[in-house]
């Protein structure tokens, strides 16, 4: 599961935040853009709930949460739409190279 969430606060340099409930555990991105991108920074908890106390501090209420679909195998847990490592699928990860799914085709990034 995978919730996002728009920050309300105007001063604050996280725009948005998304919580990853994944198998190792909870994450909690933040975004210095409301735009899908990567994460500038993240947290690790036991729970959901942990989680979503933490991001209180952003001023985020439980009715600002909006659900997204769980990321595609290999993909980026940060990032909204497909993107992942170029060649993670086939064992041979080029790190720092991203590609995107766009209309079907995985296009650099």
């Amino acid at each position: 599961m995978r919730l996002t969430a728009n920050i309300k606060q105007p001063d604050s340099e996280v725009k948005r935040l998304m919580i990853y409930d994944s198998e190792d555990g909870v994450y909690l991105f933040g975004y210095d853009k409301e735009t899908d991108s990567n994460a500038i920074w993240d947290s690790w908890f036991e729970k959901v709930e942990y989680a979503i106390v933490a991001s209180l501090e952003y001023g985020i209420d439980q009715t600002d949460w909006k659900e997204i679909p769980d990321p595609l195998e290999n993909c980026q847990h940060d990032w909204i739409a497909p993107v992942r490592v170029k060649g993670r699928e086939i064992g041979k990860p080029e790190w720092g190279k991203l590609e995107k799914l766009v209309n079907g085709k995985w296009i650099d990034l």
